[in-house]
Protein backbone atom coordinates (compact mmCIF):
# COMPACT_ATOMS: atom_id res chain seq x y z
CA UNK A 1 0.00 0.00 0.00
CA UNK A 2 1.45 3.40 -1.03
CA UNK A 3 1.34 5.98 1.83
CA UNK A 4 1.57 10.00 2.30
CA UNK A 5 3.58 10.56 5.48
CA UNK A 6 3.50 14.14 7.21
CA UNK A 7 6.72 15.46 8.63
CA UNK A 8 6.72 14.96 12.34
CA UNK A 9 5.33 17.64 14.57
CA UNK A 10 4.90 18.46 17.80
CA UNK A 11 2.08 19.04 20.21
CA UNK A 12 1.77 18.67 23.89
CA UNK A 13 5.83 17.27 24.11
CA UNK A 14 5.00 14.63 22.03
CA UNK A 15 6.12 13.49 18.18
CA UNK A 16 3.47 13.20 16.06
CA UNK A 17 2.96 12.10 12.14
CA UNK A 18 -0.08 11.70 9.88
CA UNK A 19 -0.28 8.83 7.16
CA UNK A 20 -2.59 8.74 4.52
CA UNK A 21 -3.41 6.15 2.20
CA UNK A 22 -4.35 7.71 -0.74
CA UNK A 23 -5.53 3.99 -2.52
CA UNK A 24 -6.68 2.59 0.94
CA UNK A 25 -5.76 0.21 3.17
CA UNK A 26 -6.63 -3.66 2.76
CA UNK A 27 -9.39 -3.51 4.66
CA UNK A 28 -10.69 -0.13 3.16
CA UNK A 29 -13.77 0.04 1.21
CA UNK A 30 -12.97 -0.36 -2.47
CA UNK A 31 -12.18 3.48 -3.69
CA UNK A 32 -11.68 4.92 0.13
CA UNK A 33 -8.65 7.07 1.47
CA UNK A 34 -7.66 6.26 5.07
CA UNK A 35 -6.23 8.12 7.38
CA UNK A 36 -4.26 7.97 10.84
CA UNK A 37 -2.39 9.54 13.53
CA UNK A 38 0.79 8.12 14.89
CA UNK A 39 2.45 9.05 18.09
CA UNK A 40 6.24 8.60 17.29
CA UNK A 41 7.45 9.92 20.99
CA UNK A 42 8.81 7.05 23.22
CA UNK A 43 6.00 7.28 25.98
CA UNK A 44 2.16 7.09 25.51
CA UNK A 45 -0.34 9.84 25.68
CA UNK A 46 -3.91 9.67 26.11
CA UNK A 47 -5.21 12.68 24.06
CA UNK A 48 -8.53 13.41 21.70
CA UNK A 49 -8.11 13.47 18.45
CA UNK A 50 -10.15 14.71 15.33
CA UNK A 51 -8.78 14.23 11.89
CA UNK A 52 -10.72 16.90 9.65
CA UNK A 53 -10.98 17.88 5.98
CA UNK A 54 -12.03 21.64 4.86
CA UNK A 55 -12.26 22.42 1.27
CA UNK A 56 -9.50 25.29 0.41
CA UNK A 57 -11.32 27.59 -1.06
CA UNK A 58 -15.54 27.38 -0.52
CA UNK A 59 -16.27 26.95 3.52
CA UNK A 60 -19.68 26.74 2.10
CA UNK A 61 -18.94 22.66 1.09
CA UNK A 62 -18.98 20.88 4.31
CA UNK A 63 -16.50 19.32 6.43
CA UNK A 64 -15.20 15.58 6.54
CA UNK A 65 -14.26 14.53 9.95
CA UNK A 66 -13.10 11.46 11.69
CA UNK A 67 -13.79 11.68 15.51
CA UNK A 68 -15.91 13.36 17.47
CA UNK A 69 -13.21 14.88 19.70
CA UNK A 70 -14.94 14.08 22.71
CA UNK A 71 -13.30 10.78 23.43
CA UNK A 72 -9.85 10.33 25.00
CA UNK A 73 -7.90 7.52 23.28
CA UNK A 74 -4.01 5.76 23.90
CA UNK A 75 -1.45 6.58 21.88
CA UNK A 76 0.99 3.54 22.11
CA UNK A 77 4.36 4.59 22.63
CA UNK A 78 6.40 4.63 19.18
CA UNK A 79 5.09 4.64 16.10
CA UNK A 80 3.71 0.88 14.82
CA UNK A 81 1.25 0.13 12.46
CA UNK A 82 -1.01 -1.02 15.60
CA UNK A 83 -1.29 2.28 17.18
CA UNK A 84 -2.34 4.49 14.91
CA UNK A 85 -6.17 6.27 15.36
CA UNK A 86 -8.08 7.01 12.51
CA UNK A 87 -10.31 4.87 10.11
CA UNK A 88 -10.10 2.87 6.49
CA UNK A 89 -12.39 4.29 4.97
CA UNK A 90 -12.05 8.47 5.25
CA UNK A 91 -13.26 9.68 2.35
CA UNK A 92 -13.98 8.46 -1.33
CA UNK A 93 -10.46 9.43 -2.88
CA UNK A 94 -12.59 11.32 -6.00
CA UNK A 95 -13.80 13.89 -2.90
CA UNK A 96 -10.54 14.42 -1.37
CA UNK A 97 -9.11 15.05 -4.80
CA UNK A 98 -11.86 17.91 -5.60
CA UNK A 99 -11.27 19.12 -1.96
CA UNK A 100 -7.47 19.71 -2.52
CA UNK A 101 -7.53 20.82 -6.29
CA UNK A 102 -10.25 23.55 -6.28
Amino acid sequence: DDEVRSPDFSCFGHQWTVVIYPGGEEDSKEGYVAVFLYNRSPESIKAICKIMLKHQTDPSQRSIQCGRGDKILNFAAVWNNACGKGTLDFVKRETMLTYLNN
